[in-house]
């Protein structure tokens, strides 16, 4: 980087294509060996088929090698910032068409999957002689104008400080100012005192599983059904009788399967419904679609009731919950599945899958000695 330059890249390298060839290159040389030794013929077709494979690849490799991917690039330079997107030029703006430039960090959802580094956003305020249409440049909410659609890292904005406050005035933003760097685990605590299911000090609740107690009732009761039928069939002469006990017997064995199929079928992956409940945060987890949020950004939760169904609805505790968390916006409806229903009063949010008799037991003992967050009353 000079002094007056600095080229931030996303282009894709090509150094992994080289050690394609290489690789590819040296496994041609070993079925060469192979195809042309002193080994039988089925081994020599073998090996001039894997021969004809691995230099196809090789050369496949090598001419993207050779042919680099287009630029992807966010330039800083003395005239201004320009923007290079598939091998163009896709923006430029001049310094002097700048009123201010803001780095944002980003705010990141709490996932105990990826907890991933900071990234920041690089945003504009436009002057008055700025062309913003023109630029083809995205709205903040605030007005101001997103200029990267690169995410920058904590690296790329110390490179890049020196260079912008030489030219504009710049401001640093920060979201996650809130976040705890070292949390207790009242969660995790009482969970393991309860016997919970407790991995990597992260409470799981199965959301839509069935009740645990019930489904062993159900099993001790119709083994001792099934027991007493068995007897009955062995020990009495009647032909009535036993007719009648090997038809509760079917019965209670195809009520047994049915019962057994809906319940297995609520741990398969696409039907399974998580709430994880973790040192800093909870992860609602369901087949493709995630809820995160921190601790600290949660006030209190409840539970709520819409049609006979159970949910957990929780309070923000700050009004930048709904600008840090845009895409939870659905969860403040009454009923999370109708797209008509009315919102939640006082900022309540409702996630959006009914609780089970168990997961709710399970969940209130998790939270017993919570201090952080308040449970009130359900609605």
């Amino acid at each position: 980087m000079a002094d007056d330059r600095l080229v931030i890249s996303r282009t894709p390298g090509v150094i992994g294509h080289l050690v394609l060839v290489v690789l590819f290159g040296t496994l041609t040389v070993v079925m060469a060996f192979a195809m042309f030794g002193d080994y039988q013929l089925a081994v020599r077709i073998v090996g001039g088929v894997l021969c004809a494979v691995f230099i196809y690849c090789a050369t496949i490799e090598l001419r993207n090698f050779r042919t680099p991917p287009p630029s992807d690039e966010l330039i800083f330079e003395v005239t201004g910032i320009t923007r290079i997107t598939g091998g163009v030029v896709a923006w430029i703006a001049r310094w002097e068409d700048i009123e201010k430039v803001f780095l944002s960090l980003k705010f990141r959802e709490y996932s105990r999957l990826n907890r991933g580094s900071d990234q920041f956003t690089l945003v504009l305020r436009p002057g008055a002689s700025f062309d913003a249409q023109a630029a083809g440049l995205a709205r903040e909410p605030d007005g101001d104008l997103q200029v990267s659609d690169i995410a920058l890292r904590p690296r790329d904005a110390e490179q890049m400080l020196p260079l912008l406050v030489r030219h504009v005035d710049v401001a640093i933003e920060d979201d996650n100012t809130a976040v705890p760097t070292v949390p207790d685990e009242p969660v995790v605590t009482s969970a393991r005192e309860a016997a919970l299911d407790v991995v990597d000090d992260v409470v799981k609740i199965h959301v839509n599983g069935w009740d645990k107690r019930k489904m062993w009732a159900f099993r001790f009761s119709c083994l001792m059904i099934e027991v007493c039928g068995l007897v009955i069939v062995a020990t009495t002469a009647g032909t009535a009788m036993r007719v009648y006990a090997l038809a509760v017997l079917f019965a209670l064995f195809v009520v047994t399967i049915l019962v057994e199929g809906m319940e297995g079928a609520t741990h398969e992956k696409k039907q399974k419904v998580v709430l994880e409940l973790g040192p800093r945060g909870f992860y609602f987890r369901t087949y493709g679609t995630f809820v995160g949020a921190w601790w600290h950004e949660i006030e209190a939760v409840r539970w709520g009731v819409d049609h006979g169904s159970t949910y957990l609805d929780f309070l923000p505790g700050s009004d930048m919950f709904p600008l840090r968390h845009p895409r939870l916006a659905k969860l403040t409806r009454q009923n999370p599945y109708d797209d008509e229903s009315e919102s939640l009063s006082g900022g309540w949010y409702r996630l959006a899958r009914p609780f089970t008799v168990n997961a709710r037991r399970e969940f209130e003992t998790s939270m017993r000695k919570s201090e952080r967050v308040e449970f009130r009353e359900t609605v």
